[in-house]
């Protein structure tokens, strides 16, 4: 059996849990190191199941306690190569201890337990932001977060996955109407940005899910120009479960 949570999600903080025969892994460390463990013990899982953290970017609501997370556990930490190559202070600043130091390139499949873990390159303002597709107990998962566009491999791999977690992160209106200048309205709507409402909808569209009705989890909402209202609505017809701010999301499958 497969288990899985969403640990946080938002600009509070990410990170989600993936477990199988007794063993787990990371994607993103958004949170502090005790309430990374606090958030494991409440869904049930031991730190000591996890064999490695794997990063889609540096933003502190993705990355915040990975160092700490290293020098505590002395686990390895995956980032993209080219956030290695190119993220320069960024990735200095996590202070990883360098035989914790690990590198994913896109293509490549990382073993870790029964987990094999692959990235893709994703459109963010952070150097190497990437993406995960994770296989486990016979079951493929999708992460798709820190995107400001999608392109067609993407399309293709959330195809084969049997769960997908997809940025669902503004609503258009919101955003044009809500509190951030210009500026930053122009950031987060941009290519280096977030997927809103409207592009996450299109993407499952495009990748079958009103067909499939295959789970798909929404995730990275913005905590002021989103709410988890408006995005049910605008994935109505979909087999979608909200993720909001603050809250941990438990599931598990055969």
């Amino acid at each position: 059996m497969i288990r899985y949570s969403v640990l946080s999600s938002g600009s509070c903080g990410n990170s989600y849990v993936f477990e199988c025969d007794g063993q787990s892994i990371l994607i993103d460390a958004g949170l502090s190191f005790k309430q990374l463990q606090l958030r494991l013990q409440a869904g049930g899982y031991d730190i000591s199941s996890v064999r490695a953290l794997f990063l889609t970017h540096l933003h502190p609501d993705h990355a915040h306690c990975a160092g700490t997370f290293a020098r505590r556990t002395g686990l390895p930490v995956y980032v993209s190569k080219k956030c290695r190559l190119h993220a320069g202070a960024e990735y200095i600043a996590l202070n990883l201890p360098q035989d914790s130091e690990m590198v994913i390139e896109a293509g490549d499949v990382v073993f870790s337990g029964p987990f094999s873990v692959s990235c893709f390159y994703t459109s963010h303002d952070s150097a190497g932001s990437c993406g995960y597709i994770i296989s486990a107990c016979g079951k493929t998962f999708m992460i798709i977060t820190d995107t400001g566009t999608v392109n067609s491999q993407m399309i293709e791999d959330a195809r084969k996955a049997d769960f997908l977690f997809l940025e669902s992160n503004y609503d258009v209106q919101m955003l044009r109407h809500g509190p951030y200048p210009v500026r930053l309205q122009r950031r987060v709507a941009g290519e280096k940005g977030h997927l809103s409402n409207d592009q996450a909808r299109s993407f499952l569209f495009d990748a079958g899910f009103h067909e499939s009705g295959k789970p798909v989890y929404l995730i990275h909402l913005s905590d002021n120009n989103n709410n988890p209202s408006v995005v049910l609505d605008a994935m109505c017809g979909f087999n979608a479960f909200v993720c909001a701010r603050g809250f941990q999301y438990n599931f598990e499958c055969p």
